[in-house]
């Protein structure tokens, strides 16, 4: 028990008391520590067999009841209440569903850590056996589209990447998928969605003549390193060119990856009608990885603020039409970001579903839980449950951080969604 917390009598309980169970498993309730909102709940709690509890003044909205008499008979266990017993029973459909949203995630990081494995090993070695680096990328690329376009709902996940050197490979990934899901959103063909891919997986090919101790600076960059960062754009589209078969649209996404609408980019300051659909929609995503994955990680954006800082900071940039897709696509609070409840509760956002922009997929942070049990909430189910605000990691108090994990660098993938939302009651 902590000092902010008093223990009382079970039948000293009421709506508007805020109260802490010990166990998670022991209860019926969605959280171990919550605010008693009904007569439905008091019944709950009083069917547990409790003879006292924890709650929390500051957090109440009334005082206890005053404490039974010392002569009082004691209070008996109500009977099971139907309403009750539904409230167990939704409790164990949880635990299961924990189980198969686990089993999900743990398909789809295996297929991320095999997409790394083949990016690695086709930029590599583009050079020394190019047919065989480009049949890799055209089946990593395939297996992504076929797996975006096998639903029509399409479950984005945050993937547990890690910093430092291999960074060029967890953003050529990245930019792929990111830009591969904006594609599908926008109606792009299969076809299209073949070249976008293998243009995103070496857009970034010229940055193999960028010297490395520039392209992991972490302080700013001088005038001259960053003319010498931007040229690898040109040696990209000249190495690109020398490449068998490459798609029209793949060299597009390679030589314009940093233009921008408002003619602001490089290296030729394109503007407008001059910037192709591929090149635009590669433009978003690259951008989007860039603010999530600096250098130092210090300086990275959390998902949440980069996609609000290019929606309402730099709107001549990007294609607005194309925006709106991109934020159908990563919601309103993307994977990788923070975020606090209307019921004060914190979670790390790992998935998000296109249909349910607002109701993301979280991890909850609950002591009483163990970490490796973490709660996956999904606030579609929950109608009382909202988001309130967006937090950044280095706010979060320690033992919170340490149970979240916060990425510390913020990777995507997806699958297809075949299995429906439970419905809320």
């Amino acid at each position: 028990m902590n000092p902010s917390e008093e223990r009382i009598s079970i039948e000293q309980l009421r709506v508007g008391l805020y109260v802490r169970l010990d166990d998670w498993m022991d209860h019926p309730f969605l959280f171990s520590s919550f605010r008693i909102r009904n007569e439905k709940q008091l019944k709950a709690l009083r069917s547990l067999g409790l003879k006292d509890i924890l709650y929390v003044p500051a957090k109440s909205d009334s005082p206890p009841l005053p404490p039974p008499k010392p002569d009082a008979p004691p209070a008996e266990t109500p009977p099971v209440d139907p309403e009750v017993e539904a409230m167990w029973r939704e409790k164990k459909a949880r635990r299961e569903e924990l189980t198969k949203q686990r089993e999900a995630f743990g398909r789809v990081e295996k297929k991320f850590q095999g997409g790394m494995t083949t990016v690695k090993s086709l930029l590599r070695n583009l050079f020394s056996r190019p047919q065989e680096s480009l049949e890799q990328a055209q089946a990593l690329v395939t297996d992504m589209v076929d797996s975006l376009l096998a639903e029509k709902d399409v479950l984005i996940h945050l993937m547990n990447a890690k910093s430092g050197d291999e960074g060029a490979y967890y953003h050529a990934l990245n930019v792929t998928m990111l830009s591969l899901m904006l594609a599908k959103e926008a109606g792009f063909s299969a076809q299209e969605m073949h070249a976008l891919g293998q243009g995103t997986l070496l857009h970034d090919i010229g940055k193999e003549r960028v010297p490395t101790q520039i392209l992991l600076k972490k302080s700013a960059w001088t005038q001259a390193e960053r003319n010498f960062y931007q040229q690898h754009v040109v040696y990209g589209l000249e190495m690109a060119t020398k490449l068998p078969d490459i798609p029209a649209g793949a060299l597009e996404v390679i030589a314009m990856h940093h233009e921008f609408l408002d003619g602001s980019g490089f290296p030729n300051r394109l503007a407008g009608s001059r910037i192709g659909r591929f090149a635009r929609i590669a433009a978003i995503a690259n951008a989007f990885d860039n603010y999530c994955n600096r250098p130092n990680p210090a300086d990275s954006m959390i998902p949440a603020e980069a996609l609000s800082h290019m929606f309402r900071k730099e709107q001549g940039k990007y294609d607005p039409a194309l925006m709106q897709h991109f934020i159908r696509c990563l919601g309103v609070y993307p994977p990788g970001s923070v975020v606090k409840l209307n019921n004060d509760a914190i979670g790390l956002v790992v998935s998000v579903n296109s249909a349910q922009l607002l109701h993301p997929i979280m991890m909850l942070y609950d002591p009483e839980v163990p970490k490796e049990e973490a709660l996956l909430l999904n606030l579609a189910d929950e109608p009382d449950l909202s988001v309130v605000s967006t937090l950044r990691p280095a706010s979060l108090p320690r033992d919170v951080y340490e149970y979240l994990n916060p990425r510390t660098r913020v990777s995507y993938y997806a699958e297809g969604n075949s299995t429906p939302h439970r419905q809320a009651g």
